[in-house]
C-alpha cells in the first residue's frame, strides 16, 4: 500500500466534496482546516466525505472504520488521512 498514492485520493477527495477545484490534491496542506475548504457551509459535506474515506479504507484495505460524526468542519487534512490510515 502506497501512502503517498492514498493520502493524495484522500486529498483529492476533500476537495471533489468541497467543490474546488481538484487538479493538484498533492499541494493540500496537511494543516488546512475543513472550514477553509467550504466545510463549514454544509454539514453534508462532512458526511459525504467521511463516506468516501470509508471507501478508500475499505479499497485499500486498511482496517479503518469511519463512522458518521469523526469529521466536522474544524478537523485537518492530516487527521481526515489518519483516520484512513492505522
Amino acid at each position: 500500500m502506497d501512502k503517498i498514492f492514498i493520502s493524495n485520493e484522500i486529498k483529492l477527495q476533500i476537495l471533489k466534496v468541497s467543490g474546488l477545484p481538484a487538479t493538484k490534491p498533492y499541494n493540500l496542506a496537511g494543516e488546512t482546516r475543513l472550514d477553509i475548504l467550504n466545510y463549514d457551509k454544509d454539514e453534508d459535506f462532512c458526511r459525504t466525505l467521511e463516506y468516501r474515506l470509508q471507501e478508500i479504507a475499505s479499497q485499500y484495505n486498511t482496517g479503518k472504520i469511519i463512522v458518521e460524526g469523526d469529521i466536522s468542519k474544524s478537523c485537518t487534512v492530516s487527521h481526515c488521512v489518519k483516520l484512513v490510515f492505522p
